[in-house]
């Protein structure tokens, strides 16, 4: 887990001036090292976050067989069997370390090696022989990689700032990407980011470069695609036990590979199914393996007055006894928010759709702690139907009698009813006049586009919205040099999921039935078959109507990148009870000015 940048520019690269200055800008993705490399007009930078083999034998940029210089950023967990694979094959290694076979499989497979790797990953590995770079990210975009072209340049790194230190690129506002974050929330799985002329890489895709035309057109190439089973299939018990076991034992065998480090690994626990379900493999492999060391849990807790109801400390206290876990609490201070919220956006680079407060805060903690690496629940809720919208998706896409058998039951979920009228209507329309005049008469009427296949719907919402939480994991942990690790995000177990069939996700008045079945009697029944959803709430309400208002405001209204006429509008929605996730939007980009912009 490291930071990468890099170029190929016009001319002949005499000093690492640049890739230093380049490289240092993102010094909290990599403490531990930094190194860099120069061939004729390629350059090539990398701070380091030691996790696989500490020693100066994992110092990047890594070169291998005379040929092949590497960049990289991420983790590929399955190293262990690759590496035999390759050294049976007649291929040597110097290292312990993932990137030496990173490089291996790539002289073996080339461009097909990607679909060998199970992790998380950006890197640019140059070929000399060939004289062309090789780009890739990983399936979904964990590790974070941004590029802009400029006349004859070409210039990437895992973070955008670095980016901006180039003497070629200026740090100007990309309006329309900003204009539509503020009407339509974040979009981390677009090209366009905040800043004009600089693009996110695409997720699950590579390119290749030639040295000397690093400003022609780039034609990415997509190495993997998830595709989902959009079968209507009525619930049988058997199977859904079936499924509850092979589900249990690719998320066990996520976790057994997500452990591999050779430092401190703990868990992040909000309290929910998702991240408890990881807790307990992780006591599981460590008992496998003999350790005898209690595990290390991470939560943000809200206490004090007007904010319990952000709390989940009940459910996290129940689960650390249970499982005998050390558990590290923190609670975000009021006042220390401002500066906290400031740093964040300086680390976010494109604003979020909240403050992040909550997993800003746990990250906080497992630095203090000493740990490196921890396990993370996220990405169960795209792909087991989490959320309360999923209802009307999954009801109105079975028969009628299966809906009036299911329907009562999903009224006992808190905050569900509306969704079940939207499920009710829809399902009852698409019954008489079909599913595309359905659609057609939606879109008429509220402008939006819906989907009446709940796999569709998942499948979609893994390769958009889930990208954009994903961006928020790798950007609060690494904005305190601590690596995320989301056994959800395994492919093996995405795919599986995928192909799962609907009724297993939702049945009876459950979300996430299946993850529900099969940590029955695992976990302790409050927490596994909790009807309430949570998910790392933040108190913003409380603190920006309160005693954070006139310091919320004031950071909208002295800011120079909203027009007179957009600040009054800020402040007639803020003055009349506005959405307060709408309204922090508002606060995010003045902070992302006065990060960036205004300097």
């Amino acid at each position: 887990m490291c930071g990468i940048v890099g170029f190929i520019t016009r001319e002949q690269v005499k000093n690492n001036d640049l890739l230093e200055a380049m490289t240092d800008e993102i010094s909290h993705r990599g403490p531990d090292g930094r190194g860099h490399f120069f061939y004729n007009n390629v350059g090539l930078g990398h701070r380091r976050l030691s996790i696989v083999d500490l020693s100066k034998a994992g110092h990047q940029p890594m070169h291998y067989l005379d040929r092949y210089t590497i960049t990289y950023n991420g983790e590929v967990y399955n190293y262990v069997e690759l590496r035999e694979e390759l050294e049976a094959e007649g291929y040597k290694f110097d290292s312990q370390t993932d990137t030496e076979v990173i490089l291996a499989a790539y002289d073996r497979w080339g461009k097909d090696s990607l679909n060998k790797f199970n992790g998380m990953w950006a890197f640019a590995i140059f070929d000399k022989q060939k004289d062309e770079l090789f780009l890739s990210r990983d399936r979904f975009g964990i590790k974070p990689l941004y590029y802009c072209q400029h006349e004859n340049d070409f210039i990437f790194a895992s973070e955008i700032k670095s980016i901006l230190k180039h003497p070629s690129v200026l740090a100007a506002p990309n309006r329309r990407y900003i204009s539509d974050y503020l009407s339509g929330g974040p979009k981390e799985y677009e090209s366009e980011t905040a800043f004009e002329g600089i693009y996110r890489f695409p997720f699950s895709s590579y390119v290749f470069i030639k040295r000397n035309n690093s400003c022609d057109t780039l034609l990415f190439s997509k190495f993997w695609e998830l595709k989902p089973n959009t079968v209507i299939e009525r619930f049988s018990f058997e199977k859904a036990k079936q499924y509850a076991k092979q589900y249990y034992d690719l998320l066990s065998d996520s976790v057994r590979l997500r452990l591999r480090a050779d430092v401190k690994v703990g868990s992040a626990l909000s309290g929910g199914l998702d991240s408890s379900s990881i807790v307990y493999l992780v006591n599981q492999q460590l008992k496998s393996m003999g350790r005898e060391e209690l595990q290390e849990t991470f939560s943000s807790v809200y206490k004090s007055d007007g904010t319990q109801d952000c709390d989940e400390s009940e459910y996290i206290d129940l689960l650390a006894k249970e499982l005998n876990v050390n558990s590290n609490q923190i609670e975000p201070n009021e006042g220390d928010i401002p500066d906290e919220v400031t740093k964040l956006l300086r680390f976010m680079e494109n604003p979020p759709d909240s403050t992040c407060m909550s997993g800003w805060y746990t990250f906080k903690k497992v630095k203090d702690k000493g740990v490196a690496v921890t396990l993370d629940g996220q990405g169960a809720d795209e792909q087991l139907s989490g959320y309360l919208p999923y209802l009307y998706v999954y009801l109105s896409s079975i028969s009628l009698i299966d809906l009036y058998k299911e329907l009562p039951y999903f009224f006992r979920i808190p905050g569900a009813s509306k969704f079940l009228v939207y499920a009710f209507v829809m399902a009852h329309f698409k019954a008489l006049f079909g599913e595309i005049f359905l659609k057609w008469a939606v879109k008429k009427i509220k402008d939006i586009d819906i989907e009446v296949n709940l796999n569709r719907q998942l499948c979609n919402d893994v390769q958009t919205s889930l990208i954009t939480l994903i961006h928020y994991s790798d950007r609060v942990s690494m904005g305190h040099s601590i690596e995320s690790r989301m056994p959800f995000m395994d492919y093996r177990l995405v795919e599986f999921l995928a192909n799962v069939p609907a009724c297993y996700k939702m049945h009876n008045g459950w979300t996430k039935y299946l993850a529900r079945l099969a940590f029955d009697k695992k976990l302790p029944d409050k927490i596994c078959w909790r009807k309430d959803k949570m998910g790392w709430p933040i108190p913003e309400e409380h603190w920006f109507r309160g005693g954070l208002q006139e310091w919320f405001v004031e950071q909208v209204n002295m800011s120079s990148y909203f027009s007179e006429s957009e600040k009054s509008n800020f402040l007639t929605k803020f003055h009349s009870g506005g959405n307060i996730n709408i309204l922090i939007r508002y606060l995010n980009v003045a902070l992302l000015s006065k990060n960036f912009l205004e300097k």
